[in-house]
C-alpha cells in the first residue's frame, strides 16, 4: 500500500494532469468564454444568496421571538421598522422569499449555461477526435480494437464533459462558497470557526487517499467496457458465421464472462466511492457535534445570541454541503481523468503517413516499385526487394499463396502504408511528394468484400465522387451490370441498404463497388480478389463489369481465380 506522501504525490500528478487537460482543450473551452463568464457571475450571485440565506432567521429569533431591539446601519430602515415585531417578521419573511427566488434564478442560468458549454465542447472534441482517427494509418487501426475506439468516442468523451465544464465550474463556485462561509464565520466567532474547519485536513486526507484508487478502478472499468463493446461489434458483424456454426451459446457464455469482469471493475469503483463518502460524512458529523457543544455553552453564558448560533449552525451545514459536493467533484474528476488519458492517448498518436506538398493533378498511371521492402512492427518482412513496373493502361495480376504480401504491396500505392525500404513512383515521381488527397483522387479501389456503407444505393455509388450527376451514376451502374437490379427495387437508387451491405448478395455488393470505382473514373484501379466467393453466374457478371472498368486504365489485381488472371497483361 502506498504511503501518505506517495498518495499526495499521486494526487498532485492527477491535479497537474487535470490542469494540463484544461490547457490542452482551452481553445474549445474558452471559445465559449461569454457564456462561461455569465455562468461565473451567476455562481457568485448564487454564493451571495447562500450567504444571506440564514440572516432572516436571526432577526426572527432575536428581534421577533426574544424581542431584542433591532438597530440597523440605515436610519431610514430603523424608522420604518420602529422595533415593531410584526414589521420585522414581515421583512424577514419577504427576505426569505426574495433570496430563494434569486438563488433559484442564479442556479438555473448557471446550470443551463454550463451544460450547454459542456455539450458544445463535447461535440467539438468528438469531431476533432474523429478527424484525427481518420488520418491515422492502417498500422494504428490494425493494432486497435474497434469497440474500444467506439467507447472513447462515446462514454469517455461524455465523462470528459464533466471535467472540462460542469466539474470545473462546480469547483470554482463551491470554492467561492466555502471561502465566503469561512470568512463570515471567523468574523462572527473565531473560536467556533476554528472548530468548524478542524475536520478539513481529515477530509483532504480522505480525498487524497481515495481519488487515485478511484481513478485506477475507473480506468480499468472503461477498459473492460471497451473489450465488451469490441466483442459485441465483432459478434454482430459476423452474426451469419455465428449462426451457421451454431455458436450462439458459446458467444453468450463469452459475453457473460466479459460482463462479469466489467461488473467487478464497476463495483470496485463504486465501493471506493462509498468508502470515501462514508469517511467524509463521519468527519462532518464530528465537526458539527463539537461546534454545537461549544456554541450552546456560549449561548448559555450570554456571549452569543440564539439567532447568531442559528446563523452559525446554518453556515456550518452550508459550509459542509459544498465540501461534500467537492468530494463528489473529486470523484468525477478522478473518473474523468482516466477518460481524458484514453482520449489524449489517441490524439497524441502521430500519423505514420504524412502527405507531401505537390498536387498530383491527373496522373497517366505508370507505376514503378523500386527495390521495395516492407516489414510490420513485429519485424516480420512480408515484401522483400520488389522491382516491378506497371505500364500505363496495363493490367498486372499479382498471384501467390496467401500471406505472400500481395495485398500489402497493393496498399503501398495509395500510401495506406509506406515501404520500409525503396520507393514507389507514379509517372516517375515519388508518391511521397504528392498530397495524400491528390494521390488518392487518382486511384479507385474494389476490395475483396465490397465494403458498402449504410445509406442509399445512390450515395454508395457516388461515394468517391459526391458531385456525380444522376446520368453518371446510372451509366456506371449499367457498366457494372447492376442497373437492372437497382431499378427493380421499389425505391430504385434511393433504396437504403444496411451496414456493410449485408442485405445484398456478394455479387451485388461487388458490382456496386465496381460502379463506385467507375463513377470516380480514376486512371489507376486496385482490385483485391474481386471474384472470391461468388457463384458462376455472379462471377461472370462481375468479370464483364471488370472488363469495362479496366479498359483504358492502369490496374493491379490481386487474384487467385484463373478467369481473373487471364484478363491481365502481365502476371507477377
Amino acid at each position: 500500500m502506498a504511503t501518505p506522501i506517495q498518495l499526495i504525490r499521486q494526487q498532485s500528478r492527477g491535479l497537474r494532469t487535470s490542469f494540463q487537460t484544461i490547457i490542452r482543450f482551452r481553445r474549445e473551452l474558452f471559445a465559449h468564454w461569454p457564456r462561461l463568464l455569465v455562468a461565473i457571475v451567476c455562481a457568485l450571485g448564487y454564493t451571495g444568496m447562500r450567504l444571506a440565506e440564514p440572516w432572516p432567521l436571526k432577526f426572527i429569533f432575536d428581534n421577533v421571538l426574544i424581542n431584542q431591539p433591532l438597530v440597523t446601519p440605515s436610519a431610514w430602515l430603523n424608522g420604518i421598522l420602529e422595533n415593531d415585531r410584526t414589521r420585522v417578521l414581515m421583512l424577514a419573511v419577504g427576505a426569505v422569499i426574495v433570496i430563494a427566488m434569486l438563488r433559484g434564478v442564479f442556479y438555473y442560468f448557471q446550470s443551463v449555461l454550463t451544460t450547454r458549454v459542456g455539450q458544445e465542447v463535447v461535440i467539438k472534441i468528438r469531431q476533432q477526435l474523429f478527424t484525427h482517427v481518420q488520418r491515422l494509418s492502417l498500422r494504428f487501426h490494425n493494432q486497435s480494437s474497434t469497440g474500444d475506439l467506439l467507447t472513447r468516442f462515446t462514454g469517455d468523451i461524455n465523462n470528459l464533459r464533466q471535467l472540462l465544464a460542469a466539474s470545473l465550474l462546480s469547483l470554482i463556485s463551491e470554492s467561492i462558497i466555502i471561502i465566503g462561509f469561512i470568512t463570515v464565520m471567523f468574523i462572527m466567532d473565531w473560536r467556533l470557526a476554528l472548530l468548524a474547519v478542524v475536520t478539513m485536513p481529515a477530509i483532504f486526507t480522505l480525498l487524497v487517499f481515495y481519488s487515485s484508487r478511484i481513478r485506477t478502478a475507473a480506468r480499468k472499468q472503461r477498459r473492460r467496457e471497451g473489450e465488451l463493446a469490441s466483442r459485441l461489434h465483432e459478434t454482430l458483424s459476423g452474426i451469419h458465421i455465428v449462426q451457421m456454426f451454431a455458436r450462439e451459446k458459446e458467444e453468450e457464455d463469452r459475453l457473460r464472462g466479459l460482463n462479469k469482469r466489467s461488473l467487478r471493475a464497476g463495483l470496485r469503483a463504486t465501493r471506493l466511492e462509498g468508502q470515501l463518502n462514508q469517511g467524509v460524512e463521519l468527519s462532518v458529523a464530528i465537526g458539527m457535534g463539537l461546534t454545537l457543544w461549544v456554541g450552546a455553552n456560549q449561548v448559555i453564558a450570554g456571549r452569543l445570541t440564539p439567532g447568531e448560533l442559528i446563523v452559525f449552525v446554518t453556515y456550518m451545514q452550508s459550509f459542509y454541503r459544498p465540501l461534500r459536493r467537492l468530494s463528489r467533484v473529486a470523484e468525477r474528476a478522478s473518473k474523468a481523468s482516466s477518460c481524458v488519458d484514453r482520449i489524449t492517448d489517441v490524439l497524441d498518436q502521430e500519423p505514420d503517413i504524412r502527405g507531401g506538398r505537390t498536387n498530383a493533378g491527373r496522373l497517366n498511371g505508370e507505376i514503378r516499385f523500386n527495390n521495395v521492402s516492407f516489414s510490420y512492427d513485429d519485424g516480420s518482412e512480408v515484401v522483400r526487394e520488389i522491382d516491378l513496373t506497371v505500364g500505363r493502361h496495363q493490367t498486372v495480376a499479382l498471384v501467390g499463396p496467401s500471406g505472400a504480401g500481395k495485398s500489402t504491396l497493393v496498399s503501398l500505392v495509395p500510401r495506406l502504408y509506406d515501404p520500409s525500404e525503396g520507393s514507389v513512383t507514379i509517372d516517375g515521381q515519388d508518391i511521397r511528394a504528392f498530397t495524400l488527397k491528390s494521390l488518392r483522387d487518382n486511384i479507385s479501389v474494389v476490395p475483396q468484400d465490397g465494403i458498402l456503407f449504410a445509406g442509399t444505393i445512390r450515395e454508395n455509388i457516388a461515394y468517391g465522387k459526391p458531385e456525380a450527376s444522376d446520368e453518371e451514376i446510372s451509366a456506371a451502374a449499367e457498366d457494372a451490370n447492376i442497373h437492372d437490379f437497382i431499378v427493380s427495387l421499389p425505391d430504385g437508387y434511393e433504396t437504403v441498404i444496411s451496414e456493410r451491405g449485408i442485405s445484398l448478395s456478394g455479387g451485388q455488393q461487388q458490382r456496386l463497388a465496381i460502379a463506385r470505382a467507375l463513377v470516380k473514373a480514376a486512371p489507376i484501379v486496385l482490385l483485391d480478389e474481386p471474384t472470391t466467393g461468388l457463384d458462376a453466374e455472379s462471377e461472370q457478371l462481375v468479370l464483364t463489369a471488370l472488363d469495362r472498368l479496366l479498359a483504358g486504365r492502369t490496374a493491379i489485381v490481386v487474384a487467385h481465380r484463373l478467369e481473373t488472371i487471364r484478363r491481365a497483361d502481365m502476371i507477377a
